[in-house]
């Protein structure tokens, strides 16, 4: 018993020290200054829901929006930590020009875990050919993922790259990388090489240090807007980011972080080369760069490479109306087809 307060005393202590830290290097915890913005929209409940299994009998949570009749469907994968809510700002729209499927990931949302061994990139493209054998088994499919969601896609690319260019018409990767994902996050090199060391085991002590929840909490709500966001963002919409990332189990963050350290799909980007692809970056994501964006675009020639100006790495949050003009334009370009 000794032991365990001991421990969670010495995260306590931790915490405050990497609250000091991130203090000092980032010039003050506090987020940028609010604008007002309109409310966030609610999606869950309003789409037709879909229970799919995975190949390891891990049950996943997705919803379908829009027209059935669609000529297109597009699925949204969302990022570490979020889930398919963070799409809320692109899904009715979206869903004027295409049929919508969102899903979550599994460990976020409302999605099973399964086993902690399966946390991986690798597993989560199984997931995704999963998710679109049971929502759109025909018809063109455009893959839109966020910063892991992203991964996903092209963890799929390198499983089956016979898909694209047949069944998948168009990949969209926002806020992305195709290499190990080690931005600085306005840290000090060493200090982020030693974050990648230390986050997993410090996340899964987490969960077991209740007496944690209310430090962990404020230094979530402080720390997160100002490494999402660019630009002035609505109070709620920070809010809004803060409180998914806090519903996403610690246990789960600690399964997958270790991920971004291996990941490496640049050779599955060939398989990019079949179809129409568009890849965003935002000018001030310091979780994926700019830099790593480039680099996909370096190895698709033929993918439009779009630097959002004043954005961070959550801009489908930040900056909803070119992230949606931008999809519904790659939509549009594929509303004509019809695949088997």
């Amino acid at each position: 018993m000794r032991a365990v307060k001991a421990v969670e005393l010495g995260l306590v202590a931790g915490l405050v020290l990497t609250k000091t830290a991130l203090r000092a290097a980032t010039g003050g915890l506090a987020g940028p200054a609010s604008r007002t913005g309109p409310a966030i929209p609610v999606t869950r409940g309003r789409g037709q829901s879909r229970t799919v299994i995975t190949d390891d009998g891990v049950e996943l949570h997705a919803e379908v929006f829009g027209d059935p009749a669609a000529p297109v469907t597009v699925v949204l994968c969302h990022g570490y930590a979020l889930s398919s809510a963070s799409w809320c700002f692109q899904i009715a729209e979206l869903a004027r020009h295409a049929r919508v499927v969102t899903w979550d990931q599994r460990g976020h949302g409302r999605s099973q875990r399964g086993a902690a061994a399966h946390a991986t990139v690798d597993q989560l493209g199984r997931d995704l050919r999963a998710v679109l054998d049971e929502t759109t088994p025909r018809g063109p499919v455009v893959l839109a993922g966020h910063s892991m969601g992203g991964m996903t896609i092209m963890a799929l690319a390198e499983q089956e790259p016979e898909l694209f260019g047949t069944r998948v018409a168009a990949v969209a990767l926002l806020a992305t990388s195709a290499e190990p994902v080690l931005g600085g996050l306005g840290l000090p090199r060493h200090g982020m090489r030693a974050l990648h060391w230390v986050t997993p085991w410090a996340l899964a002590l987490l969960q077991r240090a209740t007496v944690l929840a209310g430090p962990l909490r404020e230094l979530t709500g402080a720390v997160v807007p100002r490494h999402a966001f660019a630009s002035d963002v609505p109070p709620h919409v920070a809010e809004f980011l803060v409180e998914q990332i806090g519903q996403t189990p610690l246990d789960v963050l600690a399964d997958f972080f270790p991920q971004f350290r291996v990941h490496d799909k640049t050779a599955a980007l060939a398989a990019l080369n079949r179809v129409d692809c568009l890849v965003l970056a935002g000018s001030h994501d310091v979780v994926t760069p700019p830099e790593n964006s480039e680099a996909i675009a370096r190895a698709v020639p033929g993918a439009d490479l779009v630097v959002l100006p004043d954005a961070g790495h959550a801009f489908p949050l930040e900056h909803p109306e070119p992230v949606n003009a931008h999809l519904v334009t790659l939509l549009r370009r594929h509303s004509h087809r019809r695949t088997a």
